[in-house]
């Protein structure tokens, strides 16, 4: 939908008729001329009926405003349909549902388009034989790309995701001006791990007022994947500029924040690459006396990373290992700044005043934890699989991490402590 070059913002909220895609048309000027957002302002006093006044306080950015204008004038069909898009802009599709039932039996033979936001609702809320019939009864001269998004969102809820992907392309190239269209095709972008193709959808998103959250706050999470902070904590501000109560915004926020200001230390992490290494070596490689290889050997200790995870009382329990061999264990041990017992100390520490229904957990995997997909997303990359894994690490360890901040550290922190279990500190 273009705007034409003589475009007045009086003209069109004071005196254009209404009608379903009035919304679009000033949005679209709004977005285009900065300037018009404080004609808009200017202009609110003047403005006489509800739905007109609703446009241009949710322009304004006054979306809650809006809704209750838009909540008093139920009988007009042109407000149930905005208001029942408003909601599905916000991911609120049970208000919408409720909206948009009523009003598609009130006025649905002459406002399709009010059936074809009920059959989104009906699909984000499960409802999909029924959502399905509807988008079956819709005219034949409702728009394509709006029913591209409808087959879109069924085929994801089908989990056919290569023809959402298609349904999404075709829906939002036929009308880039629909933000939910953009987010869709972002967020579908995104499980491909097409980032920078997410970022071209979601950032489509980023022009249009008033600010579509949702998709900043996704658009933000992209950037911090990418190391681009910088543009991360804009887009986290710019959500929380319309909404200084937005949680998720202010989490995230103070999360881009923290990871911004981590120092990287490259030695620290060659040191860690080279211990593991280390780790890795044979005890065949050293020299060992005959009694004391066949122990170890017994006792199934192939590698140094084997040999430290025993101390020096378990080596001297076993049959014919004696104080002599174990002089020989430390030496090794010594050349390598390696000590016995080194990498069970820290499993030992957090076992302690753990009851017996924390330690039975110590074996589940971490998904038990139910995490958001970002810190479960950098246990994948940290390769914790199980809570016992995730015990061995530190805070300082895992704030560390690429990231993985204090939002979701704590987040960590507070999964773990509701069943009795806690990280180390040090």
């Amino acid at each position: 939908m273009e705007v034409q070059d003589d475009f007045n913002i009086r003209e069109l909220i004071l005196n254009k008729e209404t009608h379903v895609d009035f919304y679009h048309e000033v949005r679209q000027g709004v977005t285009s001329r900065r300037e018009a957002i404080d004609e808009l302002e200017n202009l609110v006093e003047e403005i006489q009926d509800d739905f007109r006044r609703a446009v241009a306080q949710d322009l304004l950015g006054n979306r809650e405003e809006a809704k209750n204008l838009l909540r008093n004038c139920s009988s007009n069909p042109l407000c149930i349909h905005l208001l029942g898009k408003l909601s599905l802009e916000e991911g609120n599709s049970k208000e919408a549902l409720q909206v948009l039932e009523g009003g598609w039996a009130a006025h649905g033979g002459n406002y399709p388009r009010i059936g074809m936001l009920l059959c989104e609702a009906m699909i984000h809320e499960h409802r999909i034989e029924e959502a399905r019939e509807l988008l079956a009864k819709l005219p034949d001269s409702v728009d394509h790309p709006r029913i591209c998004y409808l087959e879109g969102l069924l085929h994801q809820h089908e989990g056919d995701y290569d023809e959402a992907l298609q349904y999404y392309s075709t829906a939002a190239e036929g009308r880039p001006e629909e933000t939910r269209f953009q987010f869709r095709l972002g967020y579908m972008h995104s499980l491909y791990g097409d980032e920078e193709l997410a970022i071209e959808a979601y950032r489509m998103c980023q022009r249009s007022a008033p600010l579509y959250a949702r998709a900043m706050i996704n658009l933000g999470v992209l950037y911090e994947d990418a190391d681009r902070y910088e543009e991360a904590i804009t887009c986290y501000r710019m959500v929380l500029l319309s909404n200084p109560d937005h949680r998720r915004a202010q989490l995230y926020l103070r999360d881009a924040e923290a990871s911004q200001s981590m120092f990287y230390d490259r030695d620290k992490e060659k040191e860690k690459v080279r211990m593991g290494q280390v780790l890795q070596i044979p005890v065949t490689e050293f020299e060992l006396s005959v009694r004391s290889r066949n122990c170890l050997q017994k006792m199934g200790i192939h590698t140094l990373g084997d040999l430290v995870s025993k101390t020096e009382a378990e080596l001297l329990s076993y049959k014919n290992f004696g104080e002599t061999s174990l002089q020989e264990i430390r030496k090794i041990l010594n050349q390598k700044n390696l000590r016995l017992g080194e990498s069970s100390q820290r499993s030992e520490t957090s076992l302690l005043g753990m009851d017996s229904e924390a330690q039975a957990l110590l074996g589940e995997p971490v998904s038990i934890l139910e995490l958001s997909s970002r810190s479960q997303r950098c246990m994948d990359r940290l390769g914790i699989e199980t809570i016992a894994d995730l015990l061995q690490r530190n805070e300082l360890e895992l704030v560390s991490q690429k990231n993985f901040g204090v939002t979701s550290l704590n987040e960590v922190k507070r999964k773990l402590t509701e069943r009795g279990l806690d990280l180390t500190r040090g």
